[in-house]
């Protein structure tokens, strides 16, 4: 059961809410780059950016609003945060402008 009054609840909380506010800002620096230069491996580095934002909210979400076990709730916010890497792998590598 999670102590919602605990003091390092709330540190926990505080840092998903930072991730995700500091993950959004760089989405939207990513994409904003995107639509000014047309560049195509700027909107890959926005969706991956995003991908890994994203995993991070999933895992806290899953564990504490929908009481999931925390091993399914770390691997599956796992599994979306790789997708965000191999996101911007492929802006890198394989994505001509």
């Amino acid at each position: 059961m999670i102590d919602l009054f605990s003091p390092l609840f709330w540190f926990a909380t505080g840092t998903k809410i930072a991730a995700l506010v500091v993950g959004a800002f760089i989405v939207y620096l990513a994409y904003k780059g995107y639509v000014r230069n047309r560049s195509k491996p700027l909107f890959y580095v926005a969706v991956g950016f995003a991908l890994i934002t994203a995993g991070t909210v999933v895992e806290g979400l899953l564990y504490v609003m929908f009481g999931a076990n925390l091993l399914a709730a770390t691997a599956t916010g796992t599994i979306v945060t790789v997708g965000g890497f191999l996101a911007i792998i492929y802006s890198i590598y394989a994505v001509k402008d």
